[in-house]
């Protein structure tokens, strides 16, 4: 059946795992432009508080750096719950497209300077927080949206893993919605693991100059699908309406020729009676 629940959960679970490969691939090469994470906050937050504790373990930034990371992280979010709240299912694609147009300025930018040093540059390295906030928007769309999971986040999804199996021990047999469960969280997972290592095979290969040239449209592509995962539903219950309708069109009009070959029959039994009688 076209609204079956199951190609709905395959949908979900394609996208999860696709924002998945490209948080992992955008980290790695975050992590070699900047000393930075862009997807993965937990981990500028351990950053912020060791050189708040000790400045001198990072050289490159303070903690200043990390705390502006932090809350254009929270900003990207904080957006998206605007937007969403404005234009309902629309949301994560209106948010993210300034972000993603400011990202392609800045990758546009690096091309031109062509240096591989421009990543040392102390005003060059901030240009990493005015990439946190898209992902700040994927990951509020991903939690928060039809999908309901994390795909810049492993720890959750191993936690799930973990939980369901643990059931399986005592054999406790899962539900489907179970089964669904830990079918997405091993494909974020694996998601993850594969988009960081295609980055760290990127960054060994290619110039990091170009490597996330392509993030901020594949973004907004996974974003903008992601917000049409809303409305398939009513478009499918439009078209099983008219499927309905046509049906009953095509019922009542059999039901119309059946009584007219009974009105025709009727009638020529009639005419051949009085022929009868004639």
């Amino acid at each position: 059946m076209v609204s079956s629940e199951a190609w709905r959960f395959q949908k979900h679970a394609w996208i999860a795992t696709l924002f998945a490969i490209i948080s992992g691939y955008a980290d790695v090469v975050s992590l070699a432009r900047y000393q930075a994470f862009a997807s993965i906050l937990t981990g500028n937050v351990i950053w912020l508080a060791r050189v708040t504790v000790h400045p001198a373990s990072n050289d490159k930034h303070s903690g200043w750096f990390y705390a502006a990371l932090c809350g254009s992280f929270a900003l990207g979010a904080f957006l998206h719950r605007i937007c969403e709240l404005y234009w309902p299912n629309r949301g994560g694609s209106l948010a993210v497209l300034p972000f993603a147009m400011l990202m392609l300025m800045m990758e546009t930018v690096y091309l031109i300077v062509d240096s591989d040093r421009v990543f040392d540059e102390p005003y060059l390295r901030w240009s990493v927080v005015l990439v946190s906030p898209m992902f700040g928007v994927i990951s509020a769309a991903c939690s928060t949206g039809r999908m309901g999971t994390h795909t810049t986040m492993v720890t959750g999804h191993v936690l799930t893993i973990s939980g369901l199996l643990g059931n399986l021990v005592f054999l406790r047999q899962l539900r489907e919605p179970e089964i669904q469960k830990l079918i997405m969280s091993t494909m974020v997972i694996a998601g993850t693991i594969g988009g960081a290592c295609l980055g760290g095979w990127m960054v060994m290969t290619v110039s990091l100059h170009v490597l996330l040239f392509p993030v901020p449209i594949i973004t907004y592509v996974l974003l903008w699908l992601h917000d049409h995962l809303c409305r398939p539903r009513s478009l499918i219950k439009k078209v099983q309406k008219r499927m309905r309708e046509n049906a009953r069109d095509l019922e009542s009009m059999s039901v119309e020729s059946v009584s007219d070959s009974l009105e025709d029959d009727e009638i020529s039994s009639v005419e051949e009676d009085s022929e009868v009688q004639c």
